[in-house]
């Protein structure tokens, strides 16, 4: 990739110049490339992960669509490794998980509850409907997002996935996420405790 000052003679291009080179703009630099199309294999493997992927954002723009659930991911995703959104948060959970589960239940609201508790609303990943995926969901808690640490393993039932261990005292600021499976089933979610 070419840096440029001042390309064909002007401040700014941008777009393709006949099919040999596209120019553009990366992070406030001016640049050029060679134009490339794109190769375009089809092959079975990647037709697939195309439907794995239309999957995902569709579950993102239908189903996980509240406030909450989304700022969770958005927090999840200001403390992952590399930077990214809360789409893409969601996103690298979700892809890993749809291969193998398609029906996978992920967190899209949590409550606080009496006795210092904290509860999650499940949705399936495929249809949005009210999560139902066997096996126990491990919820995770903490003080701060890098210091949560298991708690428990607790199976869904009506929808939801209700912590039966007493995390603080009424007023305390925690962390909360679900995982299941190696993977994380929800953002991190922050919960004022109640009494």
């Amino acid at each position: 990739m070419a840096v440029l000052k001042a390309p064909l003679l002007s401040l700014d291009a941008r777009g393709q110049f006949g099919k040999a080179i596209v120019y553009s703009g990366w992070k406030g630099i001016k640049v050029g490339r060679a134009h490339v199309v794109p190769a375009n294999p089809k092959t079975a493997d990647q037709i697939t992960q195309r439907g794995y992927v239309t999957s995902v954002v569709a579950a993102w723009k239908n189903y996980f669509i509240g406030t909450e659930g989304r700022a969770a991911w958005n927090r999840w995703a200001l403390n992952a490794v590399s930077a990214m959104s809360g789409f893409n948060g969601f996103s690298s959970q979700a892809l890993k998980m749809i291969a193998i589960d398609p029906d996978a239940s992920f967190a899209d609201t949590m409550t606080e509850i009496a006795g210092n508790l904290v509860k999650f609303g499940m949705e399936n990943l495929d249809d949005g409907a009210a999560g139902d995926e066997a096996g126990d969901f491990e919820i995770w808690a903490g003080d701060t997002i890098s210091g949560m640490v298991w708690t428990e393993d607790v199976a869904i039932a009506a929808g939801e996935v209700i912590g039966t261990v007493d995390l603080g005292n009424a007023g305390d600021v925690k962390y909360v996420k679900v995982r299941k499976d190696s993977y994380d089933r929800s953002g991190i979610f922050k919960a004022t405790l109640i009494n």
